[in-house]
């Protein structure tokens, strides 16, 4: 059994609004921030002075070794005001989010999972624990601290271990180098940057003198708690608090800071999952510092040192790519594969690749949670994922008038690669190729309804009678009219599936009773070239363009022998229930940039394809409609029912062997379709694969149609996504397309003209012939 949609660790968190590189100072904040450090000169003059520019050289921190303060000390500083100073922060890579569509998140994608958030957002206990165990003094020194370069070199020279000096600052300055090495892949860089350099020292110290004019202290200390690495791919603050602790960076404890700070010497050494004793041990050392400075008193330290780590700990990863978003996994897929073929998000693929990983985006989609829900339920309700039979299922809702993908489930477990596991599954049953899917499925009787649309649009009528032979007829490919030249090849031979057909009966009878010899007859009345036309202008294609990049106009293709996604299908079906407006299907709602700004995003335009001469888009649709409404009543969908009653319109579909079963139905506001089916066809015997030979959770049918599993299933799903929503009626038709009865002018040919009703098990008609295209 499906449950909800999982709502991963933090999938209530607010969204993430981060800068996107550090704020520049006023003039007036420069000069009061500086406090007793001045400015580049007056910091300069304090390393120069007393001779410690000679002791950062004798240190081994510059380059020339000059020992004296005279004519090499201002040699030393010629060249240390040579150096460059200018630093370009910038943008740090972020995560970013996708969601459903009430806000929550489904998952997240990243390089480095970090989430920038101000210094503000950040427990203050976290400012003082970072300063208290790095850089004491940072509020006191202008980028470059002279006493713990003194002290470095003292510490050094005397044998005591060598040790640093770098400030808050100069860590920063390393860290926004080392990244922007990272970007461009210059390993060469980043091996500097990770080495005793004294080159490199030299050059931080500039920088960070120089940075030290254009930004605030509290600006730097909220870039480098942001920029900073705190093990498990872990960048900044926030992320690590998420992470380690399971809530945001404003609520650490004084413990919980401790064990960020104290991580940020050696990450991988403190990381506190792998070696939790060294963490523990680093966490009371930042403790004692904190205590030893006035930070904490000794009743706040005792307290905080007397938690075991253990106890702080509740490791919460992001949930990093589809996989971690459950049932919605195949959804989430199809959302990121929009991302990263839509222009509007890079020029190249690559480009879209570095926008999901690295810019921070927040995209939110149209999956509707309760919906998705219903159609986990009712897909593996009806077709367990372990299921022996291994046949597949399927569920895909649009929203009329809008395109909305509302919800999109099937019966197998996602993953990212191929598996031998029937269960498993890396592949979309509802997408198109280019977007996860597969080479899609034959669509049965779910097709016929693009050819009561093109009838309509030619002026005929649904009372028109037409010849409907029982059993078979065969039809001379001659008859047919194609803009593509005319037919050769043997002639169609069209069947039905337990005389169905009545010998003449009228289109809206054949629509409801789903008889293929009648839609043949009305094939013949039209142009092959404009039913394939109505059914491009209402978004169906084949599913993989690669191999076919447009529907065939072949006569069997009027039954349904294209291989299409069942996502086609909804969009197309919900162009009826909308009174005629075309919507492209989509997945996106909105996205935002890093700075929680709106991006625009490529959305397919809506149309009125359904137009002719005479008649509207809705006047067209609303009478396909009308059609469609008796598959419920008469036809064969009879015994499924509508959900809970409620108007609603659809069409059954089976293939040739019962391979591929439908449903494709609407209500007003919402139109789906369930798919029933083998993912592969397969040769058993000689014959295809078909469903009548398995044994389908539990259950083995002789006879399988799309009123067997889909229609229910479709039923079901239907039931409890619309629960509580409005009971809605559909428009009228077009009276006059409605008509009266008038026969046709097709002259086809049939076997048997006795007047059979249709089946009397409600379920479709199915086609024999491997070339009649199928059908119910």
């Amino acid at each position: 059994m499906a449950g909800r949609p999982s709502s991963p660790p933090g999938a209530d968190a607010p969204r993430e609004t981060p800068d996107a590189r550090p704020p520049r100072r006023t003039r007036s904040a420069r000069a009061t921030a500086a406090g007793s450090a001045g400015s580049v000169g007056t910091g300069l003059a304090t390393l120069v002075g007393g001779g410690v520019v000679a002791g950062l050289l004798v240190a081994g921190l510059a380059v020339p070794v000059v020992a004296t303060a005279g004519a090499g000390a201002d040699a030393a500083v010629d060249m240390f005001e040579d150096l460059p100073t200018e630093l370009d922060p910038s943008a740090m890579p972020v995560r970013s989010t996708i969601r459903y569509g009430d806000g929550s998140v489904m998952a997240m994608f990243y390089s480095e999972n970090r989430v920038v958030v101000p210094l503000d957002a950040m427990a203050p206990v976290m400012r003082d624990a970072v300063v208290a165990i790095e850089d004491s003094r940072f509020y006191e020194h202008g980028g470059a601290d002279p006493q713990g370069i003194a002290r470095a070199f003292v510490n050094n020279v005397t044998g005591g271990g060598t040790q640093g000096a770098s400030t808050l600052t100069q860590q920063w300055i390393k860290n926004v180098l080392l990244q922007q090495a990272r970007e461009v892949g210059d390993e060469e860089a980043v091996a500097a940057l990770t080495s005793a350099n004294e080159a490199r020292k030299v050059r931080e110290i500039r920088l960070a003198i120089a940075a030290e004019e254009n930004y605030s202290k509290d600006e730097i200390l909220e870039n480098y708690l942001n920029i900073a690495l705190f093990g498990s791919n872990t960048y900044g603050v926030e992320a690590a608090s998420q992470y380690y602790f399971g809530h945001p960076a404003s609520e650490l404890s004084l413990e919980d800071a401790a064990l960020l700070a104290g991580m940020i010497q050696n990450p991988s050494l403190y990381e506190p999952t792998r070696n939790p004793e060294g963490a523990q041990n680093r966490r009371d050392v930042v403790l004692a510092r904190m205590l030893e400075l006035g930070k904490i008193d000794q009743a706040q330290h005792d307290a905080a040192v007397a938690v075991p780590i253990d106890a702080q700990l509740v490791i919460t990863p992001p949930p990093l790519g589809c996989a971690n978003a459950a049932g919605s996994a195949y959804f989430c897929d199809y959302a990121v594969k929009t991302v990263l073929a839509d222009p509007a998000f890079g020029e190249t693929r690559d480009d879209r690749i570095a926008t999901l990983y690295r810019s921070g985006i927040d995209v939110t989609t149209t999956l509707d949670i309760p919906k998705q829900y219903e159609a986990e339920q009712a897909v593996q309700d009806t077709v367990p994922a372990d299921d022996p039979s291994e046949v597949g299922a399927s569920i895909v809702s649009v929203e009329p008038g809008t395109g909305r993908v509302l919800a999109m489930a099937q019966n197998r477990r996602y993953v990212t690669t191929e598996t031998s596991s029937p269960a498993e599954t890396n592949i979309n049953y509802n997408t198109n190729y280019e977007m996860g899917g597969s080479s899609g499925f034959q669509p049965g009787s779910n097709w016929k309804p693009f050819t009561l649309a093109t009838w309509l649009k030619d002026d005929h009528t649904l009372r028109e009678v037409v010849p409907a032979a029982r059993e078979e007829t065969v039809i001379p490919l001659s008859r047919f009219t194609s803009c593509e030249g005319r037919l050769v090849g043997a002639p169609w031979d069209v069947k039905n599936s337990e005389g169905s057909g009545t010998g003449r009966m009228s289109v809206i009878q054949a629509t409801y009773d789903s008889v293929n010899t009648a839609y043949a007859s009305m094939a013949e009345e039209l142009d092959l070239c404009a039913i394939r036309d109505t059914a491009e202008s209402m978004g169906a294609r084949p599913a993989n363009l690669e191999t076919l990049p447009r529907l065939q106009t072949n006569p069997a293709n009027v039954l349904g022998s294209n291989e299409v996604a069942p996502i086609t299908l909804a969009a197309a079906y919900a162009t009826f229930a909308s009174s005629g407006t075309y919507c492209p299907p989509r997945p996106l709602e909105t996205v935002l940039d890093r700075d929680g700004q709106p991006l625009p995003f490529t959305v397919g335009s809506c149309t009125q394809p359904l137009a002719s001469a005479d008649h509207s888009s809705a006047d067209i649709a609303n009478t396909v409609t009308y059609a469609l409404e008796n598959v419920f009543t008469e036809g064969t969908a009879s015994r499924v029912g509508r959900p809970d009653g409620r108007p609603a319109a659809g069409k059954t579909g089976t293939t040739d062997g019962t391979v591929q079963t439908w449903f494709s139905g609407y209500t007003p506001q919402l139109a789906t379709t369930a798919w029933v089916g083998q993912p592969v066809t397969t040769q058993v015997d000689g014959r295809p694969n078909s469903l009548s030979r398995e044994d389908i959770d539990g259950n083995g049918r002789r006879s399988v149609y799309g009123s067997t599993y889909a229609a229910p299933m479709w039923r079901d799903y239907m039931e409890g996504a619309l629960a509580g929503a409005p009971v809605l009626d559909f428009p009228p038709p077009a009276w006059d397309l409605v008509g009266s009865a008038r026969s046709t002018s097709s002259s086809s040919s049939s076997s048997s003209s006795s007047s059979s009703s249709s089946d009397d098990d409600g379920s479709d008609d199915d086609g024999s012939d491997d070339d009649s295209g199928d059908d119910d």
